[in-house]
């Protein structure tokens, strides 16, 4: 059953198996002017976002490689690369699936690093995503359009061997990002070299970026639940030198801690 608020209407997987892979499938249908005014700053996040944004594309700017690309149907990558997005219309209606670290390797063989920094959906699978928006299209309600992910997902899901890198995801998680590569290594008893070899491969970044990444995951989610002073939060998180603290979280995002922190409850295409 899917769970709705004013703007957006989320659904976890019917499946097991997509539960293991898909976090939730979401629906946001609204004015510009109910949800944002301009350009949002789309913070770091660990986890794969798959986004059909119907007649009303927006455009997504990687402030880190200067370049900006119309979005209607899209995949992005786990990666510290500063990127904002823009509505081009006057209404925002995005149909998508928030998936999890390793869930794009499940559905292609292409080395996720080789991949580019927002994925176009149809050039990476062609006829499978053209029909998929036929369908979508053809829907009269939200609980039919998720199903039509659902089934998409369900139909091209590969059969991989992906324990590796999911068992690696799981220990960072456990360990709140708290890990040297070389511990990671020894926990999983392999070499440094395979874990970095399966990050590119099927995360798409080096185990050192995900770790920032998720690191920084946890330092937006207290700022956002708790009252705790940004250098408790710093301290929380093994940052025991506030300037170290703040040029971390300044050269992921591009702003200061104090700063981020006033902005994040703004935020609507992040949800902590």
């Amino acid at each position: 059953m899917a769970d709705t608020d004013t703007y957006f209407t989320i659904k976890k997987p019917d499946n097991p198996l997509l539960r293991s892979i898909v976090e939730y499938y979401f629906y946001i249908d609204a004015s510009v002017s109910e949800m944002i005014s301009g350009a949002e700053f789309i913070i770091p996040f660990p986890r794969v976002t798959f986004g059909y944004l119907f007649d009303h594309p927006f455009r997504v700017i990687n402030h880190t490689l200067n370049e900006t690309v119309l979005a209607e149907i899209a995949i992005s990558r786990i990666s510290t690369q500063k990127i904002t997005v823009e509505p081009s219309t006057e209404r925002i209606k995005i149909l998508g699936a928030h998936v999890k670290p390793f869930g794009l390797a499940h559905f292609t063989k292409v080395p996720i690093n080789s991949l580019p920094w927002i994925i176009n959906t149809k050039a990476l699978f062609g006829s499978i995503a053209n029909k998929f928006l036929r369908k979508v299209n053809a829907c009269r309600d939200t609980e039919s359009m998720f199903h039509e992910v659902e089934a998409v997902f369900l139909d091209n899901i590969l059969a991989r061997d992906l324990s590796l890198i999911t068992k690696a995801i799981e220990l960072i998680e456990i360990n709140a990002a708290h890990l040297e590569i070389t511990e990671l290594s020894q926990l999983l008893a392999v070499s440094d070299r395979t874990i970095r070899n399966h990050f590119y491969d099927y995360i798409g970044c080096s185990p050192k970026e995900y770790l920032r990444i998720v690191k920084l995951k946890q330092i937006a989610f207290q700022m956002k639940h708790s009252e705790s002073s940004l250098t408790h939060i710093a301290y929380d998180n093994n940052y025991f030198d506030q300037a170290h603290f703040i040029r971390e979280v300044k050269d992921i995002t591009g702003q200061t801690p104090n700063r981020l922190r006033k902005q994040i409850p703004s935020f609507r295409f992040l949800q902590f």
